[in-house]
Parts: structure tokens; sequence; C-alpha cells
């Protein structure tokens, strides 16, 4: 069993062949992939997909890129939709600090009342953590209770064992299949497997073998190889680790639909 913890298989790029990519994606056992939002009008789409297709599972949130869709009834909004519709996790959500064309006062307050409700809901939260992992580990020492994963992890080694200490998994995806990104894999090597987590986020982020290409959850398997080179251990060991670590964070095994 292969898992994709991060997907934005809801995209509306995704429209005119969604059946076959989510087929090709289970013709290689990969028969779990977890659909994060990233505004409110994007939810009903996720929750329709999901309850088309058994293999996706849903979160609801407001990421910080679409900060200027984003109303504060959101929040409220968002808390009613997650008590009706109960996903695996609250976001994806966040901060971005290398786009600067978005105010950082107006995203944190985005960002924690969505940690708020995830220790309300007793629910996982995905983060965005872009240019921002320490201010994000800040408020997440804020919420002792708090779990969920970093997606697409890019901080520093000292910030990953900080992470993993509260609790957290570190999702990596295609830009470790890429030669030049040395740092990230030198990062990867050296971080426990029981803390690791795999993703696509397609339709972004695509694997070196389709750079410049829309990626798809398939496109995993790539990913898959690369952190079995890196720890010197076999794809199957990686899929069965990162599946299982998947598995427990969204508490997958009660989640059926």
């Amino acid at each position: 069993m292969i898992i994709d913890s991060h997907c934005h298989i809801d995209f509306d790029i995704f429209d005119n062949d969604r059946q076959q990519v989510i087929q090709h994606a289970l013709d290689l056992n990969i028969n779990k992939i977890i659909v994060p939002s990233v505004m409110k009008s994007r939810w009903e789409k996720i929750n329709v997909c999901c309850k088309q297709h058994p293999e996706l599972y849903p979160c609801y949130g407001l990421h910080p890129y679409f900060l200027n869709q984003h109303k504060p009834q959101h929040l409220s909004d968002l808390q009613t939709y997650i008590a009706k519709n109960k996903p695996v996790a609250i976001g994806e959500c966040g901060l971005d600090f290398f786009l600067k064309n978005l105010n950082i006062e107006s995203q944190t307050f985005y960002f924690e009342k969505q940690l708020d409700m995830a220790v309300e809901f007793n629910l996982p939260i995905v983060i965005h953590a872009r240019k921002s992992t320490q201010a994000v580990i800040s408020a997440i020492k804020n919420r002792p209770s708090l779990r969920g994963m970093i997606h697409s992890f890019s901080g520093s080694y000292e910030q990953a064992i900080q992470l993993i200490k509260l609790g957290f998994y570190l999702s990596f995806g295609g830009p470790i299949t890429y030669e030049k990104s040395t740092r990230l894999r030198k990062l990867v090597a050296k971080l426990p497997l029981e803390s690791l987590l795999v993703e696509t986020d397609s339709p972004d982020q695509p694997v070196a073998s389709a750079a410049g290409n829309r990626n798809e959850p398939a496109f995993i398997i790539e990913v898959i190889e690369h952190i079995a080179t890196l720890h010197n251990t076999s794809s199957n060991n990686i899929a069965n680790i990162t599946s299982n670590n998947v598995m427990e964070l969204f508490d997958l095994d009660t989640k059926k639909h």
C-alpha cells in the first residue's frame, strides 16, 4: 500500500481526466490519497470528490496563499462545515513568508484560529510552512495537544527535530527528486523514517522526470524510490512505513467511507 499524503486532486486541472488519474494511481497500489482544501469555495467540491471516490480523504481549511479570498466569516463557516462533514484533518493552512504581498498579521490570524479549531475538534492539522518554519513551531508549542504534518518540509534539521518532538510528521515530495536539492536530500537522509510522509502536492511540485508538467499521484513512486536510496533500504519498506505513518496520523482505520 502507498498513500499520497497531500494531493489537490480537486483542482480544475483534473476535471477532464480525474477518474483516469485516480485509476492510474490505484493500478500502482496508491490506494489512499489525502485531499487538503485551500479556500471555502473548494470545500464542497472536495466533499463531492471524496464521496465519489472512496480512496480520497478530505481535509477542510484556508490556505495562506489565497489570503485575499478569505473572510473572517469563513472561519465560523469552517467550524460548521467540519462539524457536519467530519474530515480526517483541518487544512491546508499555515504561514507563507516567501510571498511578500501576503500580510503576515492577517495570515497569522487565520492560521492560529485553525490551530485552535484542530484542538477543539481533536483533529490533525495540515500545515504549509514556507520561509516560516520557526513561527509555525512557536504557534504549535502554544498548543501542546496539536498533532499534524508539515507538508513539503523545507526547514532545517534542527527545526525538523523540534517538530518531531512536538509530535508532527514531515512530508516530502517532488523537490527531493532533483539532483540540485542537495540540502533537502541530506536532511531526508538524516531523519527517522517513523516521522516521514510522502506526498505529491499534485498538480504542483512535479518530480524530476515530469519537470514542467502537471504532477499527479502516480509520480509518488519516484519520491519513494529516492527516499529509499537515501536511507539505503527498499522502496517497499519506505512505502510501508510512510503509509503506516499516514494511517496513524489521520486515524484512517476508523474512517471508512
